[in-house]
């Protein structure tokens, strides 16, 4: 892995726990627009933090899922294996 995307990375998961700063974001941005691979890397993170938030459960650890949030995580999680096969 290049430095250059390694660094993207790590701000890529970092976005998701605090806010970057403004340098932070505008790097982030740049590398973003001429790397694929950084950003199905991103892309990822973003799904993984969406499955998680929707994944947060009560009632003793049962799962509960709407109808809609089901059909929202299958249709993610599709359109992220078409783009694994594109490439």
């Amino acid at each position: 892995m290049k430095k250059a995307c390694h660094y993207a990375s790590r701000l890529a998961s970092d976005s998701l726990d605090r806010p970057l700063t403004l340098w932070e974001r505008i790097r982030l941005k740049l590398h973003l627009s001429m790397c694929t691979n950084c950003q199905n890397c991103d892309s990822n993170l973003k799904l993984m933090r969406q499955i998680n938030d929707l994944m947060r459960t009560n009632d003793y650890g049962q799962i509960r899922l709407s109808k809609q949030q089901q059909a929202h995580l299958h249709e993610a999680l599709d359109n992220e294996e078409t783009s694994a096969v594109q490439e």
